[in-house]
């Protein structure tokens, strides 16, 4: 593969290209979906995929293929270089790379159990266990469950004119479910998931009983729960809805290219407060195991921890090769593509709020009137505006330093860098997951992302009741 590729590349410099680099990709998938007991889906794909990328007076050209053959990549050439050409002279800000030192190296995947070596039908019935397993919690009350699993394990092949050369192995494993609970006219849903850069261990070391069992009664308990109130409360929210934040509100602004375009609200704040002292946000995917780690990013930079946030002073950004030469800075290996068959773009990886000093009593003890809100579902945000919007799975009362009633459909919403500010203790656990995939220019990667649980002066809750006084 070493000299298809670079065979290509030299084409490319005889095209007269400023940069090229090539990326080859070849893997192997399995799904299993299991609903209201039937197994309702179990396929399998493989295939090699690859894509061009090359850099011509000052205009990218980008030419994905299927067909990793010598005289279909050739072919790419043409089309890529030909597409740069053609848009050079409309390009008003020319492209770029920063230097960087070639790297040559080889990357085995590290996993315990090859999922492989598990044979399907085994597969097949731990994912229906799981499943049954929820269904048992209340046989009238829960009337949909959805079991799913999923591995997959490929190679990438990447060079570049630079002079890099890689070989990265990888696996990766899913386990998710979700559950719906009704009583009457009220529905409540509740999931839980597991995802990592590891083998089959990562659902074999499952608790059916705390993965199943306690999901599916978090669905039950939510039929029983109060509207949430409505307006500005003191939260503390767990390690779940940090991440959240963390990733959603706040992590998409640090993206060099976002900052670049003028679509980040901390494009001008290097080096100023942007958060309570008492908060590190730390970006790092060269953490052992955890689904957004890589040793390389997807132009060959090696992986590097991304300090965003210390001590509430924004230190920096995450950057791809242009992004770095563009705003005079270092590489720092966060450029990744969703597919050989997709240009890099600059991407968060394993993202959280390092952890503090205050445990989750001391937290709650000093509150009055307030809410604790728990399990991240989904999060919106306008990272241009500086807004966020994001749904918890509950929330529960707190009133007088004691958790009270528990809470259904609840929303909060707020302005990132203010609701980073207010940040009144951060607790000293930490917990990744929200292990899955994030999603940004029709391209999907794995991530992770946590923290601790944290306390927060004023968050807009969405209810329907209003607070306490």
């Amino acid at each position: 593969m070493r000299n298809l590729i670079e065979d290509i590349l030299e084409a490319a410099r005889k095209a007269g290209v400023q940069f090229a680099d090539l990326r080859i990709a070849e893997g192997s998938s399995l799904s299993i979906s299991v609903q209201d007991g039937l197994t309702e889906r179990v396929s399998t794909g493989s295939g090699r995929s690859a894509g061009l990328r090359v850099l011509v007076d000052g205009a990218w050209g980008f030419a994905p293929t299927s067909d990793v053959s010598k005289a279909e990549l050739l072919r790419c050439v043409e089309e890529a270089v030909a597409m740069a050409r053609l848009a050079a002279p409309s390009v008003s800000d020319p492209g770029r790379v920063a230097e960087v030192p070639a790297v040559v190296d080889s990357v085995a995947a590290e996993f315990r159990i090859d999922p492989r070596g598990v044979a399907l039908k085994e597969r097949v019935q731990a994912v229906y266990a799981m499943e049954q397993r929820a269904r048992a919690e209340d046989k009238t009350r829960i009337v949909n469950t959805v079991a799913r699993y999923g591995d997959g394990r490929g190679k990438l092949y990447l060079g570049s004119t630079n002079g890099t050369y890689l070989e990265q192995e990888s696996v990766r494993c899913l386990a998710a479910l979700s559950v719906v609970a009704q009583e009457g006219n009220v529905r409540q849903w509740a999931s839980e998931s597991r995802a990592n850069g590891r083998g089959y261990e990562v659902f074999a070391e499952l608790d059916p009983e705390a993965f199943a069992g306690q999901t599916a009664r978090r669905a039950l308990d939510l039929l029983q729960a109060a509207p949430p109130p409505a307006g500005k409360l003191e939260a503390v929210v767990d390690p779940k809805i940090t991440g959240l934040l963390v990733h959603e509100a706040f992590g998409h602004n640090c993206e060099a290219d976002l900052v670049w375009a003028g679509e980040s609200i901390v494009s001008d704040k290097l080096g100023q407060p942007v958060a309570s002292p008492l908060i590190t946000i730390m970006d790092d995917p060269t953490l052992e195991g955890r689904n957004g780690s890589y040793r390389y990013d997807s132009e060959g930079t090696p992986a590097q921890a991304h300090p965003l946030v210390v001590d509430g002073i924004l230190q920096g950004f995450m950057h791809s090769l242009e992004t770095a030469a563009r705003l005079e800075a270092t590489p720092n290996g966060a450029a990744r593509a969703g597919g050989a068959m997709d240009p890099p773009q600059v991407r968060m990886s394993n993202t959280f709020i390092a952890p503090g000093t205050t445990s989750l009593a001391e937290m709650i003890a000093d509150i009055e009137h307030g809410i604790y809100l728990t399990g991240g579902k989904w999060g919106y945000v306008a990272t241009e505006r500086g807004q966020f919007t994001c749904n918890a799975e509950q929330g529960f009362e707190i009133c007088q330093g004691k958790i009270g009633r528990r809470y259904r459909n609840v929303s909060f919403s707020g302005l990132t860098l203010e609701t980073l500010r207010q940040v009144t203790a951060v607790g000293a656990d930490l917990e990744f997951e929200m292990g899955g995939m994030c999603g940004k220019g029709g391209q999907g990667v794995p991530v992770d992302t946590g923290g601790p649980h944290m306390r927060i002066a004023e968050l807009v809750i969405g209810g329907q009741e209003e607070p306490a006084p």
